[in-house]
């Protein structure tokens, strides 16, 4: 089974590297560009793995975290979130249940092994 991650960004360009990135390696990457429209998608059909910008217009990343850790659905509650920004603050995104970190100053091969970690600890890949 192919794992399948939404990227969430309102930045085209960072939703576009990272969905490259990701679907080189064999993800099935679907894209979102609000914390809005994410909630939509994860709640229609929930992904493996969301990768989520912090800053965002209306509903923030952390927001969106909080959101989905409170939910009662388990597939949703449970899913992997790496927060991806370039904030320094990450001890707030932990708080809200986020689980891994990187700076929008990334290198797109420690993406790919996040990514691959937090779905083998999940018994996805």
């Amino acid at each position: 089974m192919t794992a399948r991650i939404l990227m969430v960004d309102d930045s085209q360009l960072v939703k576009d590297i990272v969905r490259l990135r990701l679907e080189a390696l064999g993800y099935k990457v679907s894209l979102a560009s609000s914390g809005e429209e994410a909630l939509e998608v994860i709640h229609q059909d929930p992904p493996d793995l969301v990768v989520l910008d912090i800053r965002m217009p209306g509903i923030d990343g952390y927001e969106v975290c909080r959101r989905l850790r409170q939910d009662t659905d388990p597939a949703i509650r449970d899913l992997p979130i790496i927060a991806l920004t370039s904030m320094d603050d990450t001890q707030e995104g932990f708080e809200v249940g986020m689980d891994d970190y990187l700076n929008k100053d990334f290198d797109l091969l420690d993406l790919g092994e996040r990514v691959s970690f937090l779905l083998r600890m999940r018994g996805i890949e």
